[in-house]
């Protein structure tokens, strides 16, 4: 439910009051589930764990450099957030 309220937050940018009558909570407690989850997902742990940044030496992933609608806009990138 915390990573929900978390990403319910996030994706809609809705006030406390909005997200704490979707998900029938206080503001209080919607404010200690978007705490506790931006405190998990910032943390060294998880970011270790989860984060696997691009080497510079990586090629251009094919799918942007054989897409005229990204070639040559995207030349130098590395990767996406997700990974992909």
């Amino acid at each position: 439910e915390s990573l929900a309220i978390f990403l319910y937050t996030c994706v809609t940018g809705l006030s406390v009051d909005h997200v704490a009558e979707r998900f029938q909570h206080s503001k209080s407690t919607i404010a200690e589930h978007f705490t506790k989850m931006a405190g998990t997902l910032s943390s060294s742990a998880f970011y270790n764990c989860f984060v696997h940044l691009p080497d510079i030496d990586d090629p251009v992933p094919d799918e942007i450099r054989l897409n005229p609608k990204c070639w040559p806009f995207f030349s130098h990138v590395l990767g996406a957030i997700d990974g992909t």
